[in-house]
């Protein structure tokens, strides 16, 4: 990585974005990448995957090369026009509950164009800054539409204020959101009708309609294999002839069954995400634990850094097409 990058991860609720960026970003880190990840959730789940209580508005040290920062909407207005104002007292005063959500109505897109105008500090330090800029920031985004809404601000923001200083950021914010080489989104899913329907029509605004550069997309939680296709028909043949199986074998049997029928979910999904694409998601599995750790997700970081860093994958190619729908009895 010859310059700084920053790449954002979105997708529907609960699909695993966080485990995404905490992989990417753990990947990157032993790559020797001085790595930022930027929570905007604020429900503490990437701290958790670094074990640590919480969080702080400034970046803190998580793990080696990784630093993490959450993101406030409030706290980024507040910290805004206190720098603006300069006098405290009249920054607390015009930020009083009901005179902020006056602001926030009538300059709609405010923390977003905030958040990024934070990201492009962190990425490229104003001249003569004392902090060093990172060379990846990653966004633990939010969900679709409001990611969607945080990559328009710049150009509805330059439209709107074409000169001054609010103008000049935006049109910094666009360039570097217009460079592939800089900028990435990175779409994650589940193997699930509503999620993967969700990525498809993400993707086709981010590419058309807002030109930016999406990386393949991300299938989180993909049952693995556990059976040949010879296996999985012998399983069902051997139930359909034999009728129940005997009380000890019943809850294996069961669970044979089930996971066959999850992978087979699973790749009819990504065959519909391959169509309407044109490219071959990445897979990452179902990983069976109640609790992750960032030493669970180092797997995952090298599949997501050769597609999404253009590092070596270290290892097998997990990124590869899976079979087909005709093809689909092995797990």
């Amino acid at each position: 990585m010859q310059t700084p990058r920053v790449v954002f991860v979105t997708g529907k609720g609960g699909v695993g974005k966080t485990t995404v960026s905490a992989a990417l970003g753990q990947r990157a880190a032993e790559l020797g990448v001085r790595t930022l990840i930027i929570e905007t959730a604020n429900d503490g789940s990437l701290a958790q995957l670094f074990e640590h209580r919480k969080l702080s508005a400034a970046p803190q040290r998580m793990h080696a090369g990784i630093d993490a920062v959450r993101v406030d909407a409030r706290e980024l207005v507040e910290q805004y026009f206190s720098r603006l104002l300069r006098f405290q007292w009249l920054a607390d005063r015009l930020l009083s509950s009901h005179t902020f959500s006056a602001l926030a109505a009538a300059a709609p897109g405010i923390t977003e164009f905030l958040l990024l105008e934070k990201i492009l500090a962190w990425i490229d330090p104003a001249l003569g800054s004392r902090r060093r800029g990172y060379g990846l920031v990653i966004v633990d985004g939010p969900a679709t539409g409001h990611a969607l809404k945080l990559l328009r601000t710049p150009r509805n923001l330059a439209t709107m204020v074409p000169g001054g200083p609010l103008g000049k950021v935006a049109r910094r914010l666009l360039t570097l959101l217009a460079d592939r080489e800089r900028t990435q989104v990175v779409l994650v899913s589940l193997p699930d009708e509503m999620a993967v329907r969700e990525t498809i029509e993400a993707q086709r605004v981010l590419e058309d309609d807002l030109v930016l550069h999406v990386t393949r997309p991300v299938i989180n939680r993909v049952f693995p294999r556990h059976f040949t296709a010879a296996e999985a028909h012998a399983l069902t043949q051997a139930l359909a002839h034999n009728g129940a199986p005997a009380a000890s074998l019943a809850p294996v049997i069961e669970a044979a069954r089930f996971a066959i029928a999850c992978r087979r979910e699973a790749e009819r999904h990504v065959a519909a995400l391959r169509r309407a694409l044109g490219s071959s998601p990445i897979l990452l599995r179902q990983l069976f634990a109640t609790h992750l750790s960032i030493a669970d997700l180092a797997p995952f970081g090298r599949t997501l850094g050769r597609v999404v860093l253009g590092a070596p994958s270290g290892g097998r190619d997990d990124t590869a097409p899976p079979p087909t729908a005709r093809t689909v009895a092995t797990l």
